[in-house]
């Protein structure tokens, strides 16, 4: 059974709505996800957050309304949602490297975004994954409070490998573990805070040391994806499971938390490292 792509179905709802008050819980709804996994997603599928999309159609749209409509700039401004003339001209400046009466003046060529549309390959593309059945188990490690816009992950990384041989009760010496999860009833944006926990997996009975933190994720069922390459194609691989493997599948995304698993296999910067993905998942 094929499914839609629930992030095209989320963007084509956002180009319906381009000329009115966009809210994340409203494009979430569409595509079936939580607010926070929906701009997780976002943001690993696309490579921007939700409200940089929305910011970036909008000023493309209305660069293409200054070129070929005699409309007046605050009109314009104020259909795409600016409070004001001089908000919409900094951003527009910002986006097209000109304000909004140089560009109509002197009619420059037209800076677009145009929308992600993403059709699905079926699964054609996309490794098929494990689907494995973990019981619950406990994380040990350490935890950064991070957003999308100031990415405090990378020094987390740097901190877990200086304590990770301090970590008790070790499972599996070897494996570490990234987990993102947020708070309870937040409004998501690019600037709200969210936890990540770099740590190892645990007995249930582990004291947990000072300066360190333990998360237990409950039993689930997960498809189980490998990332071959640099870290810097990872979003790639995200865009692939949640646009080519998910819509085709006969699964859909479950569960509020999904990891990242890194073993031997991982080498850091290498063509041929290997890290695997996670992602709760249940039948349809």
């Amino acid at each position: 059974m094929s499914r839609k792509n629930q992030i095209d179905k989320a963007i084509t709802y956002i180009e319906l709505h381009l000329r009115e008050n966009l809210a994340l819980e409203d494009i979430a709804e569409v595509a079936n996800y939580s607010p926070w996994h929906f701009h997780r997603l976002f943001y690993a599928s696309t490579g921007v957050t939700v409200g940089e999309y929305i910011r970036k159609r909008r000023l493309s749209e209305a660069s293409r309304e200054l070129v070929h409509t005699s409309k007046p700039i605050v009109q314009i401004a104020k259909s795409f949602q600016f409070d004001s003339q001089a908000a919409f001209t900094r951003s527009f400046k910002s986006f097209c490297g000109c304000t909004p009466g140089k560009l109509r003046a002197k009619i420059r060529s037209l800076t677009c975004f145009e929308p992600m549309i993403k059709t699905t390959s079926r699964g054609k593309y996309m490794q098929s994954p494990k689907i494995i059945k973990k019981d619950t188990f406990r994380v040990l490690g350490v935890l950064c409070r991070s957003t999308m816009n100031d990415n405090t992950i990378p020094a987390l990384w740097d901190k877990f490998h200086q304590i990770c041989g301090d970590i008790p009760g070790v499972i599996r010496p070897g494996a570490a573990l990234g987990i993102c999860y947020a708070d309870e009833d937040v409004e998501m944006t690019p600037d709200t805070p969210f936890n990540y926990l770099a740590g190892m997996e645990v007995s249930m009975d582990t004291p947990v040391p000072a300066g360190m933190v333990d998360k237990v994720v409950p039993a689930a069922e997960y498809a189980v994806f490998e990332h071959i390459g640099s870290l810097d194609t990872l979003h790639d691989t995200y865009s692939s499971i949640y646009g080519e493997w998910l819509p085709a599948s006969n699964y859909e995304r479950c569960g509020d938390i999904d990891f990242e698993l890194y073993d031997e296999r991982f080498r850091y910067g290498e063509a041929e490292s290997v890290m695997e993905i996670w992602v709760p998942v249940k039948k349809v």
